[in-house]
C-alpha cells in the first residue's frame, strides 16, 4: 500500500524545515544516496532482490526496473529502463522488464519536475528541501514534460551502485580483488582466469552488501545503449493487447456507474424529477446526488447506467453563468487588455516609454478560445471500499497523490483517508495534464462508499468528457513593438488575457488559494527571452469565468507562442525582411537557438520557390528546457480550404536517451498540434458547452494529416523534455504559412471551420486580408 505523509510526519517535516537541521543536512552525501534508503535495498522476496529502490535482480537474471512514472504512450517506461540498463551494462533486450511501483518513496518523488530543475544540478537546501517534504509526501507525478529530465540521473545512479554491489559480491565470492573484474552482458567476470558470475547468482549476496555514496558513472564515450533507438518494452505486449487501462479493469462483483454533470459549471441539482423510474430502469442497483452538483447511476452494466442516465430529468439551480455566450466571453478577453492593473512578470529597461515616443510601432491582437482534453481513453476510475475502511482504485491516472486525495475527498464522510489507499496506475489512453485532477476518482470513491464490498467502475460518456470536464483556458493578447532604424525591436509588450489555470485547480483541489497573481504558467512563451530586444514588459491579467481550467499539453506555450510567432512574422513584414532572415538576427546572442533555427530552414528548402497558393511559415520556442522550431508548408484552395501538407521540426532535448521516441513525440504533438490550430474550439450557449463528441469536436485523421519530417540536433545540455515541445511552434508557423501562401494574417485559433461530419474534411473560411 502506498504510504501518505502522516500529520505527525508533516509537523515533525516542519519543524525541522525551520530549525537547525537544515544547515546540517545540507553537508550530508546529497540527492544520491536517496536511490537506497528506507529499507528497500537489500529487501529479498523470493527470487528477487532488491539492490535498491530502483532496480530488482531475480535468481534467473532477469532485471526488474521500477520506473514511477505513469506510461501514456510516451515511452517513458522504455526510455528510463534504457539507463538503468546502460549502466548496470546488461544489454536492452528481453531480460528487462519494466514495473510501476506501488511503495510511494522519496527516491520516486517528483518535485525535481515541480521545480523544473534537473536533479544532478541541485544542492545544498534545494536537496534537503526536496527529499525531506516533497519526497516524503510521496509525490508520484507525471506531466509537464519532466520525466527524462527529473529521473534520467536517478536512474543512472540506480544503475551504477547496483553495478558497484555486484562487483564486490562478486570479488568477494572468487577472493579477488574488485579491479581485476569486468562487467558486460549480464555477467561478472574475471578477466585473467575466466571465471564469471551471472548477475542472478550475485544478487541476493549483492543485495545485501552497502551500497556505494557516489558510484562512479559511465562516460559516454562508453555507451551502448543510451542515443541509440531501442523497440519500446511495451510494443509487443501492445500489438497483442495485454496491457491494462483502466478502461480494461473487470473484477468480482463490480457494478458499473455513469454520470450526469450539470450543464452550466456552478449549478447545483434541485431535484431528480424522475428518480423512481430510473431506479425501475433494467439493471440499476442505485441513483445517488454527487456532491449536490452531479448525479450518477450505478447498474450492473456500464451499457445499463449509461442507457438510464438519458432518461433523467434533473432540475438544475440558476447561475450567475446560465446566460453567458462565447461571444460574451471573448468581450471579456477584449476588456481585459484594456486593464489598468495587470500583473507584471517582467519589466526590463523602459519599454512603455520607448514605444510611446517611436515612429514605427507595430501592434496586433490574438485570440485562442476554449479547448478540452479529448483523451481516447474516456475518463475512469475504479474504486472499492471495503468494511474495514481500506480502499483500492485502478485508475489512469497521472498522479497517486491525487487518487488518493480524490478518494480521501469522495470516501471521506464513511471514515477513508489517504492513508488507507492503494493505488494501482494503469497504463493511460492519452492524459495531456487531464488525468491528474482528483474528479473521477472522488465521484466513483463517493460510489464506492455507498456499495462496500463492491468495486465501482465509473465512466464518462465522450458526451460529459467534452461538454462537462476540464478545459484549457480561452486567452486574447496584445502584443506592441517599437522597431529600430534597422527594422528589429527595441522594445517589446506583452500583455495576455486568461484564466489563471494555478487559481483554477486550486480552488477545486487545494484547501488554500494562491490566486491568480503571478501565474507563471499565463505567460509561458510570452517573454521570448532569447530574442534580443533591450526593453521588454510582460503582464498578465487574470479573466475569471465559471469554466474549470487545468493543467493542459504544453499549457501557456499552446496559445502565446501563437501569438508571439505570428507576431514576430508581422514585424518582419513591417521592416520588409524575410521573416528566417529576422529571427536569424533576433537569435545572434542565442547560437543554441540559431542551430535549431537553421536546421529547421535546412530540411525545409526554405527560400526555394512555392506554387501560387502555397507558402511556408516558420516558429520556434524554448519550452521545458528544449528548444523546437517548425516550418509548415500549406496549400490554400481558391474556395479557402486549408491543407497543411508538410511540417520540418528541429529539435534541441539536450542529451536524447531514446532518439526513436523523441522522433515519435514529436510526430504525435505536431499531429495533436494542427488538430488544435484547424479544428479545435469549445463555444459556450446560455453558459453550457455546445460541442459534445466527435462530430462537432473533430480530430485529425490520416487522411488528411500532414507528411511530417524531424531531426535531433545535438547541443550536449542534459536531456529536456520532449513531450510537450512539439505542439508548440504549430500554430504559428501554420497561421505564417497561410499568410505566405495568401497575404491574409488569421489572428484567432482555429484557422479551420469545421462543416458537417459527413464530410469527412475540415474547411477553413478566411476573413478578409487584415489591415
Amino acid at each position: 500500500m502506498a504510504r501518505f505523509l502522516s500529520r505527525r510526519g508533516f509537523l515533525i517535516t516542519g519543524a525541522a524545515l525551520g530549525g537547525t537541521a537544515l544547515v546540517a543536512a545540507v553537508g550530508g552525501v546529497g540527492y544520491l544516496a536517496t536511490v537506497d534508503v528506507d529499507g528497500l535495498h537489500g529487501h529479498l522476496n523470493g527470487e528477487r532482490a532488491a539492490l535498491n529502490a530502483f532496480l530488482i535482480i531475480q535468481s534467473d537474471g532477469r532485471v526488474v526496473v521500477n520506473v514511477p512514472r505513469t506510461e501514456m504512450g510516451q515511452g517513458i517506461h522504455t526510455g528510463l529502463a534504457m539507463v538503468v540498463a546502460e549502466e548496470l551494462d546488461i544489454p536492452f533486450d528481453d531480460r528487462i522488464t519494466v514495473e510501476f511501483p506501488t511503495e510511494a518513496h522519496p527516491a520516486y518523488s517528483v518535485w525535481f519536475n515541480m521545480l523544473q530543475i534537473r536533479p544532478e544540478e541541485a544542492s545544498g537546501p534545494v536537496v534537503w528541501v526536496g527529499r525531506r517534504v516533497l519526497g516524503q509526501l510521496g509525490f508520484i507525478a507525471t506531466g509537464a514534460s519532466g520525466s527524462t529530465m527529473g529521473m534520467w540521473h536517478p536512474m543512472r545512479v540506480a544503475g551504477a551502485s547496483a553495478r558497484y554491489m555486484l562487483l564486490a559480491a562478486a570479488a568477494a565470492r572468487l577472493d579477488v580483488p574488485a579491479a581485476e573484474l569486468a562487467t558486460g552482458d549480464g555477467f561478472v567476470q574475471h578477466v585473467s582466469s575466466g571465471q564469471r558470475l551471472s548477475y542472478g547468482e550475485l544478487a541476493r549476496e549483492a543485495a545485501l552488501l552497502p551500497p556505494p555514496d557516489r558510484p562512479a558513472l559511465k562516460p559516454a564515450s562508453e555507451w551502448r545503449i543510451i542515443g541509440r533507438s531501442q523497440p519500446r518494452v511495451d510494443l509487443p505486449a501492445k500489438v497483442r493487447g495485454e496491457p491494462v487501462f483502466g478502461m480494461d479493469i473487470a473484477l468480482p462483483d463490480m457494478v458499473h456507474a455513469a454520470i450526469r454533470h450539470a450543464p452550466v459549471f456552478g449549478a447545483k441539482v434541485g431535484r431528480v424529477v424522475n428518480e423512481a423510474e430510473v431506479r425501475a430502469a433494467p439493471g440499476v442497483h442505485d441513483v445517488a446526488v454527487i456532491e449536490g452538483q452531479k448525479v450518477a447511476v450505478v447498474a450492473a452494466s456500464w451499457w445499463h447506467a449509461e442507457q438510464a442516465a438519458w432518461l433523467l430529468d434533473i432540475e438544475w439551480t440558476k447561475t450567475d453563468a446560465d446566460g453567458v455566450s462565447s461571444t460574451e466571453m471573448s468581450a471579456r478577453l477584449r476588456s481585459a487588455l484594456a486593464s489598468t492593473t495587470p500583473y507584471e512578470h517582467i519589466d526590463d529597461g523602459d519599454a512603455n516609454s520607448v514605444i510611446t515616443n517611436a515612429s514605427t510601432v507595430v501592434k496586433a491582437e490574438y485570440t485562442v478560445p476554449f479547448l478540452p482534453h479529448a483523451c481516447m481513453e474516456p475518463i475512469n476510475a475504479t474504486v472499492l471500499v471495503r468494511d474495514d475502511l481500506t480502499a483500492e482504485t485502478w485508475v489512469s491516472s497521472q498522479s497517486p497523490m491525487a487518487v488518493r486525495q480524490g478518494v480521501a475527498r469522495g470516501a471521506g464522510l464513511a471514515g477513508v483517508e489517504p492513508t488507507s489507499v492503494t493505488c494501482n496506475i494503469t497504463m493511460n489512453g492519452g492524459a495531456f495534464g487531464r488525468r491528474s485532477d482528483q474528479d473521477v476518482v472522488a465521484e466513483a470513491a463517493f460510489l464506492a462508499a455507498r456499495h462496500r464490498g463492491r468495486p465501482v467502475k465509473l465512466i464518462w460518456s465522450r458526451e460529459e468528457d467534452i461538454a462537462c470536464g476540464l478545459f484549457r483556458s480561452h486567452a486574447a493578447a496584445r502584443l506592441r513593438a517599437a522597431l529600430g532604424p534597422d527594422g528589429l525591436p527595441v522594445a517589446y509588450d506583452a500583455l495576455v488575457a486568461t484564466q489563471s489555470v494555478i487559481e483554477s485547480i486550486a480552488s477545486r483541489n487545494l484547501p488554500v488559494n494562491p490566486g491568480p497573481d503571478g501565474d507563471r504558467i499565463s505567460v509561458e512563451g510570452l517573454d521570448k527571452l532569447h530574442y534580443a530586444v533591450p526593453n521588454r514588459r510582460i503582464r498578465s491579467q487574470h479573466v475569471p469565468s465559471h469554466m474549470p481550467i487545468h493543467f493542459w499539453r504544453s499549457n501557456g506555450f499552446s496559445f502565446n507562442t501563437f501569438f508571439t510567432e505570428s507576431f514576430i512574422d508581422e514585424c518582419a513584414l513591417a521592416a520588409r525582411a524575410d521573416p528566417l532572415a529576422y529571427r536569424r538576427a533576433l537569435l545572434r546572442g542565442s547560437p543554441r537557438h540559431l542551430a535549431v533555427l537553421n536546421r529547421v530552414a535546412e530540411l525545409a528548402k526554405w527560400g526555394t520557390p512555392m506554387a501560387p497558393g502555397r507558402g511556408r511559415g516558420i516558429a520556434i520556442e524554448e519550452c521545458y528546457r528544449s528548444v523546437v522550431a517548425q516550418v509548415a508548408e500549406v496549400t490554400v484552395a481558391a474556395d479557402g480550404e486549408i491543407r497543411v501538407d508538410r511540417v520540418f521540426c528541429a529539435i534541441d532535448a539536450g542529451l536524447v536517451i531514446n532518439p526513436d521516441a523523441v522522433i515519435a513525440q514529436m510526430e504525435g504533438g505536431i499531429s495533436f498540434g494542427v488538430t488544435t490550430a484547424l479544428m479545435s474550439a469549445i463555444s459556450l450557449d446560455g453558459g453550457a458547452v455546445v460541442e459534445s463528441n466527435f462530430h462537432d469536436f473533430p480530430m485529425q485523421r490520416l487522411a488528411n494529416a500532414p507528411a511530417i519530417e524531424v531531426a535531433i540536433v545535438d547541443s550536449g545540455l542534459p536531456p529536456g523534455g520532449a513531450g510537450e515541445p512539439g505542439i508548440v511552434p504549430v500554430a504559428g508557423a501554420i497561421a505564417n504559412a497561410i499568410h505566405a501562401a495568401t497575404g491574409r494574417r488569421i489572428r484567432s485559433l482555429p484557422l479551420a471551420v469545421t462543416e458537417t461530419v459527413d464530410e469527412r474534411r475540415t474547411r477553413t473560411v478566411l476573413p478578409p486580408a487584415a489591415t
